[in-house]
């Protein structure tokens, strides 16, 4: 019994830490919204149980340092202006899937890895 619950342990730390190996990194995306595509990058590191990372596009960056994993989903926030925006996300078959939320409501978008230089 003791085996068992020790290689539950181990199984359930291990697949936190290859999930979190699978976001960290530097990913792109491009969002529709009403004035046309929206086009940034995201770089995220993570640490344990806890992510954080930078936001940019051609109108500025913005970092954000809240964040935390869960499994394999993973929530962060930042502020544009006063106004905050929280990013809840998953990895799925190799991008990552985000539901963003704010004052302006509600979108989703996925974003992909970009290649390492």
């Amino acid at each position: 019994m003791k085996k068992i619950f020790i290689s539950t342990i181990l199984l359930l730390l291990f697949s936190s830490v290859l999930f979190a190996s699978k976001v960290e990194g530097k990913w792109e995306a491009t969002v529709d919204t009403d004035n046309g595509p929206f086009s940034f990058t995201a770089e995220y590191v993570v640490n344990g149980e806890k992510i954080s990372g930078v936001l940019s596009s051609e109108m500025g960056s913005v970092d954000f340092s809240d964040g935390k994993i869960s499994g394999e989903e993973f929530e962060y926030s930042f502020y544009i202006d006063s106004s905050k925006i929280v990013h809840k996300g998953k990895w799925v078959d190799g991008k990552l899937e985000i539901k963003s939320s704010g004052d302006y409501g509600e979108s989703e978008f996925k974003m992909t890895r970009l290649k390492k230089e």
